[in-house]
């Protein structure tokens, strides 16, 4: 999903989409690929470094399945250390876990050591050591939408105007010069230190892995009121 009201650039483009994609969300890198000397767009699921991104999907017909969240909690003070996030299904491996200053260990079992949570990642339960008792934690996480939970957010779309993008096999694209908001960003990673942005695993935004490096620059790191990652791109 992207934030409509913080994301623009200054070239449009329309591409059928390559053999084995469906594109059923906003926000996403699109990957150029030529089938039959004709460039169509692709998702990559595991990026080599070699691809070539030329823009973000746009389809103004899909329902969002997942977003991202910002918030803080604190651990008390005493007892079992316990807090709870706000929401639940956190998806694995997309969660960063900030207190004073210092990234936590995420764990998903057996029982935290001193910086470090255990994360249950269907409650969104967050258990911790004594270490960061009293402490204030700032969460960063990406979680599943239910439908109700994405149709109160987002709004239901049109019954005749709705996934029409995986029916025809054809998106639209944002490219040239632009800024774009989207939770579509892995966020376990930190976009307020310095290193390069580059393509992640199916058209994500991310700091590590071997997808090639994007002419890209962070303009806004996701926080509580405006939860998208910002940034400013040439395609």
């Amino acid at each position: 999903m992207i934030d409509l009201k913080r994301t623009h650039s200054d070239l449009k483009l329309s591409r059928m989409l390559a053999a084995g994609t469906v594109v059923d969300q906003e926000g996403l890198l699109l990957c150029s690929v030529l089938e039959d000397g004709v460039e169509k767009a692709a998702l990559v699921a595991n990026p080599t470094g070699a691809e070539k991104v030329i823009g973000f999907s746009m389809t103004g017909d899909s329902q969002p399945a997942q977003t991202a969240n910002v918030e803080t909690v604190k651990v008390p003070a005493t007892g079992a250390y316990v807090a709870q996030l706000s929401k639940t299904n956190i998806v694995a491996g997309k969660v960063r876990l900030v207190a004073a200053g210092a990234a936590l260990t995420i764990v998903t079992s057996g029982s935290p050591a001193a910086g470090e949570v255990l994360v249950n990642h269907a409650t969104g339960a967050l258990t911790f050591n004594a270490a960061e008792a009293g402490k204030t934690v700032e969460a960063t996480y990406i979680y599943e939408l239910t439908l109700s939970q994405s149709k109160a957010m987002f709004g239901q779309r049109h019954i005749n105007n709705f996934g029409l993008h995986a029916e025809f096999g054809q998106v639209e694209i944002q490219s040239g010069h632009g800024e774009l908001y989207t939770d579509a960003f892995d966020a376990s990673q930190d976009y307020a230190a310095s290193g390069d942005l580059k393509l992640g695993a199916n058209g994500i935004i991310t700091k590590t892995g071997n997808g090639p490096v994007l002419n890209a620059t962070v303009v806004h790191v996701p926080n509580a009121e405006v939860p998208f990652l910002g940034v400013r791109i040439a395609f």
